[in-house]
């Protein structure tokens, strides 16, 4: 006979398991449905996220098939006139930058004599070992940035090879964000018909939770983000650097990436200061660093945990956790695996944590 304490472990260990083990299909079930099915579930997003303006339309007595695609049209047209200003600033102060570039060149050609002037005189003085490592590394780095270069361009040509099958991808979301849009109801209709009637409350609510979380997870990044771009664009309209707009935008998309973040940017450009003889800029950019750093770091669990509905510890957790076993991939996906978990408890389709 089986001690109660045993059994209590082994209860314990028989729910950890099958958690690991949802938590595992999940990620490869997700995994398979973004490589497979992107623009149809890019589609799906674009068909929540348009469903009020289509209500909207609809309260002017007009069919659901119209209004999806005055809804859509208004989303693009939105987006277009966005992406217009954006580029239209971004090209104003490219061609500021490229009337100002003989100048920079003189004082980048500057620097580079006296460098090479300081570090041909050290160079002379250093004995035959010293030499024979500093040609070593300088024979590294050569490799290395000649790879870089190879890679940069590998990376820029399969890009252009792909614009085919992006305008591809584009038309199959914009045309499956409209069936999937006006057809919503029916379906909706035809999933329920197929599944048993004692699921429907449990796969509407786990259709509810899943939905919002990654309606909330999606505007917990654009709020990062917009923080980022104001708190750049504001300090280096005050620091006075040139093309403040432009460079806002970059950084803000820098720092989406995991692996780089905002410090890609400013450590190099404040580190390349100090070397011109520009403290003041170079000190400047640092302290605007730490303090994007600092509220980044502040509000990012805060954020995300609001938006999905999940304690800021346990978002952190989870991205922490994520990153160690998935990589940068991996601060999307714990969150999201936490956010499924507490879906399919909210739904019943798992038992709840006591």
């Amino acid at each position: 006979m089986v001690r109660p304490e045993i059994e209590k472990y082994l209860h314990l260990i028989l729910r950890v398991l099958a958690y690991s083990t949802i938590v595992l299909i999940a990620y490869f079930a997700l995994r398979l449905l973004f490589i497979y099915f992107t623009p149809f579930i890019t589609a799906l997003v674009l068909s929540f996220i348009i469903e009020p303006l289509v209500k909207f339309f609809q309260r002017f007595k007009l069919k659901r098939g119209i209004s999806v695609l005055f809804s859509i049209l208004l989303f693009l047209g939105g987006f277009i006139a966005f992406s217009i200003f954006a580029v239209t600033r971004v090209v104003y102060e490219f061609m500021k930058l490229y009337d100002r570039l003989p100048n920079y060149y003189d004082r980048v050609f500057k620097l580079s004599a006296q460098i090479t002037q300081q570090v041909t005189d050290l160079y002379l003085q250093l004995p035959p070992e010293a030499l024979n490592i500093i040609q070593d590394v300088l024979r590294t780095v050569f490799g290395k940035v000649t790879t870089f270069l190879s890679h940069t361009t590998t990376v820029l040509i399969n890009t252009l090879t792909t614009l085919p099958s992006t305008m591809i991808f584009l038309i199959i979301t914009l045309i499956a964000t409209f069936f999937l849009t006006k057809d919503k109801y029916l379906i909706k209709d035809f999933i329920f018909r197929q599944l048993p009637s004692s699921w429907d409350a449990k796969l509407t609510l786990l259709k509810t939770d899943l939905f919002g979380a990654l309606i909330g997870f999606l505007k917990a990044q654009s709020i990062i983000l917009s923080i980022t771009f104001i708190e750049s664009f504001i300090g280096l309209t005050i620091i006075g650097v040139d093309y403040a707009f432009t460079l806002a935008i970059i950084i803000a998309l820098v720092d989406i990436l995991p692996v780089l973040g905002t410090g890609s940017i400013y450590v190099p450009w404040a580190i390349t200061s100090f070397i011109w003889g520009n403290y003041r800029l170079g000190i400047a950019l640092l302290v605007l660093y730490g303090i994007i750093t600092v509220v980044r770091y502040m509000i990012e669990p805060k954020v995300v945990g609001q938006q999905l509905g999940i304690h800021p510890v346990v978002t952190l957790m989870s991205m922490f956790a994520g990153m160690k076993l998935l990589g940068a991939a991996g601060l999307i996906l714990g969150p999201t695996a936490v956010v499924a978990l507490k879906a399919c408890q909210h739904a019943g389709i798992i038992p709840k944590f006591k």
